[in-house]
């Protein structure tokens, strides 16, 4: 019932999203010349009309310029262009044009961005960069820009958008949070499923037995989680980006008893609920590089129950659903594209710093974790390879109630229960695609551990997956 509650919600916030960007842009919704979505590229729009009667939409003059070539047996009536502040369109030769500055401009390396006001203008130039231009200039700079693009580059479609289209095409966030930023004034919404996959016990680097677990009574066997996670991004600027994130958590762990002959009489644990939530300010530092500070909200809960043995206690660490402290998640990013923007690859650095002890007496050991990917456009399809660092310091301190299960006498002892069986060294390789449809992006990634060394005994991690779903708008 929650997982169908919580698609029911992010399908809403969707279609809601959609909604209102189909109606602030008018029609076609469609680039004529790459079929990209006029609504997510609304800032650099343009529309085409013919003295027959005929009009095109484009997303940027780029492709309005193609769509001229392409008609040059007709005349055209009028030429409109989205003012780049109010989104509204304007006559596109009487506005004030701006070639160059740090602003990625669409489907192309060179942005050309139009604006109402003179004053708007320089006011872009003095913040972004850039220079004021004409239309004619303009129009002459995306000529020769087709002119020497080779086998119809301007066909394509976001595969080689320049500009903020790579954001949904580029984007090997599906496993992992890869911060961005985004234009000002847009949002994105996204819902992502992470399941992770553990069995067998590990200590260190090997694989353990029952008898080299040590003197524990029962024995974790295989885990599973299951995180729920939805997060909007809004682009205050053109530069910073806010974003917010909470998610839901599932865990189960199947146990068996450890009767000194190998492991018996399984039983399950089971916690849910909400996880810890996030606020995230991104900030854009140079055209490569993005730095990011997030803050996470202890809203997970850390007094989850199970039962085992016919006694109930506290969980174990590893089925607690927050970290009951604040956490501070600086990170920086780097992201860059080919010449030809069919290639994009990157890195990238964050710390989790889970500040002081909670209420139950303890701190989960802070993380630095280390990721870079290589990605390739497929016509609307992209595809990558990503590989993951992640280094977790065991619990500082200990909870009490969770200290009982050690108890030989009327406890269950179990290696969870023991805070220094807890983080390691893990090195991950994953695979991932995703597609793009319109203002929609969808995406599926696999992996697995390619280097285990945990601290103690621990279930191994075996596998991931995730799947999501990505709107802007």
């Amino acid at each position: 019932m929650v997982k169908l509650w919580t698609c029911a919600v992010v399908c809403l916030l969707c279609l809601s999203g959609m909604a209102s960007a189909i109606e602030s842009v008018e029609n076609p919704k469609s680039c004529a010349i790459c079929g990209m979505d006029r609504t997510v590229y609304a800032r650099s729009r343009m529309l085409v009309n013919f003295t027959d009667g005929t009009s095109a939409g484009a997303c940027s003059i780029h492709c309005a310029a193609e769509e001229i070539r392409l008609n040059s047996s007709k005349q055209v009536a009028s030429l409109l262009v989205a003012d780049y502040i109010s989104l509204k369109l304007i006559d596109a030769q009487r506005a004030h044009w701006v070639i160059g500055g740090n602003v990625d401009g669409v489907m192309t390396s060179r942005p050309k961005w139009a604006f109402a006001t003179e004053n708007d203008a320089a006011g872009f130039i003095t913040e972004h960069g850039g220079v004021m231009a004409t239309f004619d200039e303009a129009m002459k700079a995306a000529r020769e820009e087709l002119e020497h693009e080779s086998g119809g580059r301007h066909d394509h479609d976001h595969a080689h958008a320049m500009g903020p289209g790579s954001q949904l095409l580029y984007n090997p966030a599906f496993g992992d949070d890869i911060y961005h930023t985004h234009p000002a004034g847009m949002w994105m919404a996204s819902y992502k499923y992470m399941h992770t996959g553990m069995s067998g016990l590990r200590a260190g680097t090997s694989p353990a037995s029952a008898s080299q677990a040590g003197g524990y009574m029962m024995l974790p066997a295989k885990m599973s989680m299951d995180m729920h996670m939805l997060m909007i991004m809004y682009g205050v600027t053109d530069r910073l980006t806010f974003m917010g994130m909470t998610n839901f958590l599932e865990n189960t762990m199947d146990m068996s008893m450890n009767m000194g002959m190998g492991p018996s009489s399984a039983s399950t644990m089971r916690t849910s609920g909400l996880g810890d939530a996030e606020l995230r300010g991104i900030y854009k530092l140079t055209d490569s590089l993005v730095g990011s500070l997030g803050v996470g909200i202890p809203t997970g809960n850390i007094t989850q129950e199970i039962t085992t043995m016919g006694m109930t206690f506290r969980a174990p660490y590893s089925m607690q659903l927050g970290s009951g402290t604040v956490d501070l998640k600086p990170a920086l990013t780097y992201n860059a594209l080919s010449d030809d923007a069919a290639w994009n690859w990157g890195a990238q650095a964050s710390y989790t710093n889970h500040v002081g002890r909670n209420d139950a007496g303890y701190s989960l050991g802070d993380n630095v974790k280390l990721t870079s990917w290589v990605q390739r456009a497929l016509g609307p399809a992209s595809a990558w390879l990503r590989f993951a660092y992640n280094n977790t310091w065991r619990i500082s301190g200990r909870d009490r109630e969770i200290q009982k299960l050690l108890d030989p006498m009327n406890g269950a002892p179990t290696p969870d229960a023991d805070p220094n069986n807890y983080g390691g060294q893990r090195i991950d390789g994953f695979v991932g695609a995703s597609c793009v449809l319109g203002p929609v992006s969808l995406g599926v990634e696999g992996g697995m551990p390619l280097y285990q060394n945990v601290n103690g005994v621990q279930l191994a991690n075996d596998w991931y997956l995730t799947v999501g779903i990505h709107g802007m708008f």
